[in-house]
Parts: structure tokens; sequence; C-alpha cells
């Protein structure tokens, strides 16, 4: 469970076009709070105190309190994969993995509650997720991009595709971790050469 950030992010990162300014409130504070006190530990009366509204405020736009936190959940996961997505030219291995880098720094920067969301309750809510978010795959994009530095040959053939995956979302979970609890230095977009270099290693060294 995080301990962090008193203050919610104001951010456009969560807002869709047509979202009542007060269901944008809601989003925001339940986003901030299930990140620093944890999904379990949140109700639905402290996403209300802290949103400024009434409890049948809430339930206007959301049964329950794992109704929003799955809302939150589809929609920070969805804006993740498109960012992801969008930097991915499928033609030259180095320059989708540098603007993968690059995007993934600059969500944790811009983004950190709703990366930290998504990794640590991915495992709860994926079975859960509608049948148009499944289309969506993060993994997906990352073992395309494994398999285009397979195919040009910048990726060893030797490398485990999956485990490769793992790795860098791995790698990039615990970086996001770290940014919270202001453990590593900011900002990571200030820090893309080193952090581009560090993937690159790791993806193209041949296994001994």
């Amino acid at each position: 469970m995080l301990t962090k950030l008193k203050e919610p992010p104001s951010t456009a990162f969560l807002h869709l076009e047509g979202d009542a300014p007060s269901k944008r409130e809601i989003l925001r504070h339940a986003l901030h709070l299930f990140v620093r006190d944890g999904l379990c530990e949140t109700s639905i009366r402290d996403i209300a105190r802290a949103s400024g509204f009434t409890n049948p405020a809430l339930y206007k736009f959301f049964e329950s309190k794992e109704a929003v936190a799955l809302h939150l959940f589809e929609r920070c996961y969805l804006r993740i994969v498109s960012a992801v997505r969008g930097s991915q030219k499928r033609q030259d291995f180095a320059t989708d993995l540098g603007a993968l880098v690059e995007v993934c720094a600059r969500l944790i920067d811009e983004n950190l509650e709703a990366v930290l969301f998504v990794n640590d309750t991915l495992r709860h809510f994926w079975p859960k997720v509608s049948r148009g978010v499944r289309q969506h795959s993060l993994v997906g994009e990352l073992r395309a991009l494994i398999q285009l530095g397979k195919q040009t040959r910048a990726v060893p053939g030797a490398l485990d595709g999956d485990l490769a995956v793992a790795m860098v979302l791995g790698t990039m979970g615990q970086i996001a971790r770290m940014a919270y609890f202001d453990e590593i230095e900011r900002p990571l977009t200030a820090r893309l050469p080193e952090l581009r270099l560090l993937f690159r290693r790791t993806l193209q060294e041949k296994p001994s």
C-alpha cells in the first residue's frame, strides 16, 4: 500500500469529452485515494468526502466503489496503451525502443498515479474488463516490438520474447514506484539517454 501524495494532481489524462465536472472530480480523487490508501481500504464515503460530493452524487455516475475503480482502470489502461501504440512505427527497432522509453518516461512524469494504479491492480481488474478493452493489449504491443527486433536481428533470436516483455514492464513498474517515493531522480524525461541505454543493453545483449 502506498502512502504519499497529499493532494491529487490535476490532470486531463482521466478526462473524456462530455464528462460532467463533478464526475471529473470524483474520478480524480478516487484515483488518488486508491493509489495512496489502497483499493480495499478506500470506501465510497472516503471518495465522496474527498471530492466534496455526497454519496448519492457518486451513485449518480457509479453503482459502487468497484464500478468507480473498474471505470478508472479501463480509462487509464486505454490511455496508456494508446500512448505506447502511438509511439511505435514498426519499421526500425532502435527507433521504436527509444520512442517506447520516452513515452513511458513521460507517462510516469505526468501521470504517475494512473501508471501506478494500472500496474498494481492489473491482476484484479483484467478478468473484469470489457471485451473492447481486451482488444487493446499492452503486452501485445511490447511483443510486437520484440518480434521486430528479432526479425531485423537487432535482438538476439535466443532471447525469450515473453521474458523480455516481463523485463520491460517490470522495470518500468519499479521505476514508477521509486518515483512515487522520490527515490529516483526526476523528471525521467531528462534522463532519456541513460534509460534508452539501459533497455538497449538489456534487450540487445546476446545471452551467454
